[in-house]
């Protein structure tokens, strides 16, 4: 099924988390949660520089990002695609990332300026294809 920009998929863009699944050197996949925006053509997930994500997209640039389910095991949708390092990009610049997540800082200890220093590599996961039923 290829990419396209379904209701289900424009809904899912308000979940709090998403799960982002790299590949490591062995060949396992690793799912991570995180926080995410999507700015039209691409997610934009924000890392620690040395974090294992980062390190696997060096190496396979192919990844899934994936939505929990509903509590009955529906609304499920999984995008394949392939992830890329953006070096000028940080969370404060990127459209709609404070918005959305800038009143969750404090709860995990940070402010806009020391989130920007902490998770200051950013991936862009463009989306090539999509699956799911509601």
């Amino acid at each position: 099924m290829t990419f396209t920009l379904t209701p289900q998929f424009r809904r899912r863009l308000d979940d709090e988390v998403a799960w982002l699944t790299t590949v490591t050197r062995s060949g396992r996949p690793a799912p991570r949660p995180v926080w995410f925006v999507f700015d039209g053509e691409a997610f934009v997930v924000f890392s620690e520089p040395g974090a294992a994500k980062v390190r696997h997209l060096a190496r396979q640039s192919r990844v899934t990002v994936h939505f929990n389910s509903d509590a009955g095991g529906g609304d499920v949708l999984v995008v394949h695609g392939s992830g890329e390092l953006d070096p000028d990009l940080l969370p404060s610049r990127a459209p709609g990332y404070l918005d959305k997540y800038e009143p969750s800082y404090p709860v995990i200890g940070h402010d806009r300026d020391s989130f920007d220093a902490t998770y200051s590599t950013a991936i862009r996961i463009t989306p090539d294809r999509a699956w799911g039923f509601e």
